[in-house]
């Protein structure tokens, strides 16, 4: 059925303009790189952002890490309640401010993935070249500000 009334702000609003429109598509266009790498490891960025950070740290308190990663509270405890099922992570300490620490499983995992990771970020630096990934890194500085 076709539109029988104008409507001048849909009519003249350009969508492109949009600045999460913009970085979604740019997130959804980086992210295809990366799990076209991280298919075999049956594992998703949340989840890899996750074995990173925690396995550098070694152990984090829960309540950190979705504050360092920006993740929504509940995209880190469901990831977490997976990997911790997985063996990839304990958690100890009180159940309302639970710490979660990286174990030798999971250690391993993350260093058997870490190989296809730098190829996907090899890809999206190629994609980007010097000045894209310059541009994202001030995009990112001035909103982190």
């Amino acid at each position: 059925m076709e539109l029988k009334k104008s409507y001048p702000l849909l009519e003249t609003t350009d969508p492109w303009i949009c600045i999460a429109s913009k970085l979604s598509l740019s997130i959804r266009v980086v992210n295809a790189i990366y799990r076209k790498y991280l298919q075999p490891h049956n594992v998703t960025m949340s989840q890899l952002s996750l074995l990173m950070v925690i396995g550098k740290h070694k152990f984090l308190p829960q309540s950190e890490i979705g504050k360092m990663l920006k993740l929504e509270r509940s995209t880190v405890t469901r990831d977490l309640k997976r990997m911790v099922a997985e063996g990839y992570f304990i958690k100890k300490g009180h159940k309302s401010r639970p710490v979660i620490y990286i174990t030798d499983k999971g250690a391993r995992y993350v260093e058997s993935i870490i190989p296809d990771w730098k190829l996907a970020t090899q890809e999206a630096k190629n994609k980007l070249g010097k000045e894209g990934e310059q541009a994202l890194n001030l995009v990112l500085q001035l909103l982190m500000s």
